[in-house]
């Protein structure tokens, strides 16, 4: 099923059957010929639409033509083609492509397009992004690059790219195809003239016994030839007339002998017969069984049967050697091999021996060679993987299941792992007294990780009422709990939060509201009380979004002017306070940090007035050295001496 919301990337098709069209199977298309349609570039449309792409049939699409493939890992076989020019990986819901993989995290990477192409940036994914198996911050991407992200493969696919690649590997294989035919057809050519210059040669040859053209019978010198061969003729008195004429008409009738002669040779001469086309079939045939004997000698038997049982319908009886039931016997252990290879892998190997030993015997020396070879690495995989069995078994201390397997080790490893049995059960006797206390450590880890994993499951079955919280939408994250507790039924834990942030979350949106009007009336010192408010608050409702940021640098802001405005009513421990707030939501704010440096002097002076009053007016000085403890910085001398001078007025 096609994508409605992908571009269409499509040549035109020919199809024959009308009339006056050509038969797209005559010739060979080449160049830009409509008939060229590529499988690949038809596999690139025809690829299965994702989620929430495949039933919008009006939808459009606005992105560039570029994808991202799903190659390895838990969603294999996923695909996700840009919407936009920018597209987000990750393990989160708000992402563009969203994977499974635990090992991804949540945002992991961003691709961005623009004019010079497509760049991946790491957005600080805990396992890394690799690019062709190179670690990357930041890569711009070429078509058929691989990206690694925890445990999946993913393929970058341009697909304008992908197309000209395509388009000139069809071009290059059109224009070899044409190069051969052309190379074929100068052949014939050459073959067709060859024979034309036999047969006029023996044309020729056979016109050198007699040649029509010879003067002497041409009809205006016949005269004269016959006299020139006439001989003299003796002195004869009488009849010399008749005795002529005679002569002349019998030379006459000779020479028109010999033309007729030399006229029928001519003529009746023929060029010898044409040999007869070779038949396709044949010539068919004959190529196959020499594919079918490649095949055999690369091993590729069942193949081979397949390629003579076409030329024996080409040609019955062309398998004179009896070709295809060799290769169906090699096939068949070939096949037992793969069925004992099949059984290794799997780790069963007396299974694989039993194969092994029922395996048909070859009738090549290659089959034999490939059993022995085989035979050699069952017997090492054999030892090699009891021998790790072994290990496994003494590292988890399990003696008995080393005893049972011991004779199944290789002859020479045998005593060593009996020393080894050995040395481990000493070991357990010596760490007898340790091992509760390992077993207390465990638990207590088990139960910390099970701690942390429901925290996670908790936090994550928040995930749609964070959201809406942070976006500032309140009542549908309010909404949003009743739907938590829906789905997470007799978990009297979750209830239990979402009662708790049902009631929270409008106490901290009228507060943060509140002190946000405060804040943009520029009556900051009246929004500090709100915005801590909205600080304890939110610490209650427990998230971790960005909101509790801007709190904080609003409340940071509110704190200094608050401190400010108390120092100039000289409310020494209120700008304090204020001061000592910024800088703790601020570390680096000088504003607070000149803010107490300028009530220094006021703390000094605060000091001795109350220093003075403490024998008059002992409740009032008292309440003075209160205000210098909570001023002054800690450890400071003025400090300690309000502290001394507040005991001695509070036994």
């Amino acid at each position: 099923m096609k994508d409605p919301q992908e571009e269409e990337y499509h040549t035109s098709n020919h199809f024959p059957g009308e009339e006056g069209e050509e038969d797209p199977s005559e010739g060979t298309p080449v160049g830009d010929d409509p008939r060229v349609v590529s499988k690949e570039m038809r596999a690139l449309e025809d690829e299965e639409p994702e989620e929430d792409e495949d039933d919008n049939p009006d939808a459009t699409r606005t992105g560039p033509p570029i994808s991202l493939q799903v190659v390895e890992g838990p969603d294999a076989g996923k695909k996700r083609r840009f919407k936009s020019v920018r597209m987000v990986v990750g393990r989160g819901k708000d992402v563009d492509l969203r994977l499974s993989d635990q090992a991804v995290s949540r945002r992991h990477l961003e691709l961005i397009h623009g004019d010079t192409g497509t760049l991946l940036r790491d957005l600080g994914g805990a396992t890394g992004t690799k690019v062709n198996d190179e670690r990357v911050e930041e890569k711009l991407l070429k078509h058929g690059d691989e990206i690694v992200i925890g445990r999946t493969l993913l393929r970058f696919v341009d697909e304008l790219e992908a197309v000209k690649q395509l388009q000139a590997e069809q071009d290059a294989k059109e224009a070899e195809a044409k190069k051969k035919k052309e190379e074929e057809a100068k052949k014939k050519e050459e073959e067709a003239a060859a024979r034309k210059a036999a047969a006029a040669n023996a044309t020729a040859a056979n016109k050198e016994d007699v040649d029509p053209d010879d003067p002497r019978f041409k009809e205006g010198t016949q005269v004269r030839s016959i006299d020139t061969i006439r001989p003299v003729p003796t002195r004869r008195p009488q009849n010399k007339l008749g005795d002529n004429k005679v002569i002349v008409i019998g030379g006459a009738g000779v020479g028109l002998v010999v033309l007729v002669v030399v006229l029928i040779i001519v003529l009746g001469k023929k060029e010898p017969p044409a040999p007869p086309p070779p038949d396709p079939k044949v010539a068919l045939a004959a190529t196959k069984m020499q594919a079918a004997r490649s095949a055999i000698r690369e091993g590729e038997y069942m193949q081979a049967v397949g390629l003579i049982e076409e030329a024996e319908k080409l040609k019955p009886g062309i398998d004179e050697e009896g070709l295809a039931k060799a290769a169906r016997a090699e096939a068949t252990v070939i096949e037992a091999f793969q069925a004992v290879r099949a059984a290794m892998k799997e780790g069963n190997y007396e299974e694989a021996r039993q194969k092994l030993d029922a395996a048909p015997t070859g009738t090549t020396a290659k089959s034999d060679e490939e059993r022995t070879k085989l035979d050699k690495e069952l017997t090492e995989a054999e030892g090699a993987f009891y021998t790790k069995k072994a290990d496994e078994l003494l590292a988890a201390q399990d003696l008995d299941g080393v005893r049972a397997i011991i004779s199944k080790l290789p002859s020479n490893a045998q005593p060593l792992y009996r020393t080894k049995i050995e040395e481990v059960e000493a070991a357990i006797a010596q760490d007898a007294a340790n091992q509760a206390k390992q077993d207390r450590n465990s638990r207590a880890a088990a139960a910390k990780r099970a701690a942390e994993k429901r925290a996670q499951f908790i936090v994550e079955a928040f995930d749609a009422v964070e959201r809406k919280f942070e976006n500032g939408d309140y009542d549908r994250a309010v909404l949003e709990c009743d739907r938590v507790v829906e789905a997470n039924k007799g978990d009297e834990e979750i209830r239990n939060r979402a009662k708790n942030l049902k009631r929270l979350i409008p106490q901290f949106g009228r507060t943060f509201e509140d002190a946000m009007r405060k804040v943009q009336s520029n009556s900051l010192e009246a929004a500090v009380r709100p915005l801590k408010k909205s600080e304890e608050l939110y610490m209650q409702i427990g998230f971790s979004g960005g909101l509790l940021d801007t709190i904080h640098e609003k409340l940071a802001e509110a704190s200094v002017r608050a401190g400010k405005a108390a120092m100039a009513r000289n409310d020494v421990a209120s700008a304090s306070k204020n001061f000592r707030e910024a800088l703790r939501l601020n570390p680096d704010d000088q504003r607070a940090r000149d803010g107490l440096a300028s009530l220094e002097s006021k703390v000094e002076e605060l000091y001795q007035r109350a220093y003075v009053e403490k024998d008059r007016d002992p409740r009032s000085a008292a309440e003075k050295f209160r205000i210098v403890i909570d001023t002054a910085p800690e450890g400071s001398e003025l400090r300690d001496k309000a502290q001394i001078h507040l005991r001695e007025l509070n036994p």
